[in-house]
């Protein structure tokens, strides 16, 4: 039997880096060890907003990467991250991926379409209006426009009502729904039986959790990374915090903590880029125990990760961010890295079970410096958290065995064999 030709949707992918881009590039690995795989994606330009060399005043392009094709569209960037900029690049994606999309659909046997942002939704609609009988699969990594409504990003009603209509068209229209956390399933589980009581919405949904390549925890530093060498010269204990500088993540806590702890001998090390970068530089100007690396490749976070004491994954806090489990907690898990979570709901309970770190109190700087020092104090408590941690994630949570999970639901669609 010929390949299954599936079309994966997602605005970011590689080379753009972040825990959107690791998920869809596993994803999609995978899947085109047996089938034919066309990405349709971005011209690569997070998360500062600015389109990478060689992609630049392109409206649409073709590339191919290992096994699989990458199709392109022009996207409408600003370095400036305000709600209308952030509405113009997200509905510019939207609008120019249906064209690729309604040309080429009869080509592909589905299409997994991974969000948010939501907008990537209308693809999807319109999929399943021009061809009803070929599976829709719906993936939703964040619960929009919820969140966007509880972080105060969004209240203009005519941008809510359609934004709710969205969600509820395409819930309705989707063949499954793919959601990463639990607490997100049950959340759309009883969206959906609101909308339609009387369908079987339980095998609808299905949660395929966030995860690492086992290959992960075999890494090794490749090379002494120069800015913490000079701090393990000076005897610091170095707390690491590594992702997205935005405004979910409310690393402002994490530098409050600092200053908390500025003649400790403990650092703060920041490795990414973000929205909220300048802020964050300015609130920290200040102290001499807070270090911004800027952006760096995925290769290098790992030497950072390798490097550190202990790793920080704040989030800010909010009823919608208890089902959160941000895929970093994985990573450090992989690579022996004790935890220090702000998350309270689904991860608290995850690190629990895993035995991997301890919880502080989301938003509260005083206890993240009390458990920061804690940690700092108890090399063999630390010792045990990266022994159990990555035990646990490498036994649960592999990227390869969710993979499969994902391949085994469109084969099923499809009646593919």
């Amino acid at each position: 039997m010929e390949a299954m030709k599936i079309l994966y949707i997602s605005q970011f992918f590689h080379p753009e880096v972040g825990a959107t881009t690791n998920r869809a590039l596993a994803n999609v690995r995978h899947l085109s060890k047996n089938h034919q795989v066309t990405v349709l994606t971005e011209m690569p330009n997070h998360p500062k907003g600015i389109i990478f060399e060689g992609y630049q005043k392109k409206l649409f392009m073709t590339e191919k990467m290992e096994n699989f094709t990458i199709k392109r569209v022009w996207v409408w960037t600003s370095a400036k991250k305000i709600f209308y900029t952030r509405l113009l690049f997200y509905f510019s994606f939207a609008f120019l991926a249906t064209f690729p999309t309604v040309l080429n659909a009869r080509k592909f046997d589905a299409v997994y379409i991974s969000s948010p942002p939501l907008f990537v939704s209308f693809v999807g609609i319109l999929w399943k209006i021009f061809l009803p009988k070929k599976p829709l699969v719906f993936e939703v990594r964040d619960l929009w426009p919820d969140s966007a409504v509880e972080m105060g990003e969004l209240s203009n009603k005519t941008f809510l009502k359609l934004s709710y209509w969205l969600e509820k068209t395409i819930y309705k229209k989707a063949d499954k729904i793919v959601t990463v956390t639990d607490y997100i399933r049950n959340v759309i589980l009883d969206k959906l039986d609101k909308i339609n009581a009387e369908s079987d919405n339980c095998k609808k949904v299905i949660t395929v959790f966030n995860g690492v390549d086992p290959a992960i925890s075999d890494k090794k530093i490749d090379r002494r990374i120069q800015i913490i060498k000079k701090l393990k010269k000076e005897e610091q204990f170095v707390v690491i915090y590594a992702g997205l500088l935005g405004l979910a993540q409310n690393v402002s806590t994490l530098i409050d903590a600092a200053a908390l702890l500025n003649d400790e001998n403990i650092h703060l090390l920041i490795v990414g880029t973000g929205p909220k970068e300048n802020d964050l530089k300015n609130q920290a100007k200040k102290l001499n125990n807070v270090t911004f690396t800027g952006e760096i490749s995925r290769e290098q976070i790992h030497n950072y990760l390798l490097s550190a004491d202990c790793g920080v994954i704040p989030l800010a806090d909010l009823p919608i961010f208890r089902g959160s489990i941000p895929s970093k907690f994985f990573e450090y898990m992989a690579l022996k890295l004790p935890i220090l979570l702000g998350l309270k709901g689904e991860a608290e309970d995850i690190l629990d079970k895993a035995e991997s770190g301890i919880v502080f109190q989301p938003d509260d700087a005083d206890d993240l410096a009390i458990k920061i020092r804690f940690m700092k104090d108890n090399p063999e408590f630390r010792k045990k958290c990266s022994a159990k941690g990555r035990e646990f994630v490498l036994n649960n949570f592999n990227r390869e065995k969710q993979a499969q999970i994902i391949e085994q639901m469109l084969q099923e669609l499809t009646n593919w064999r």
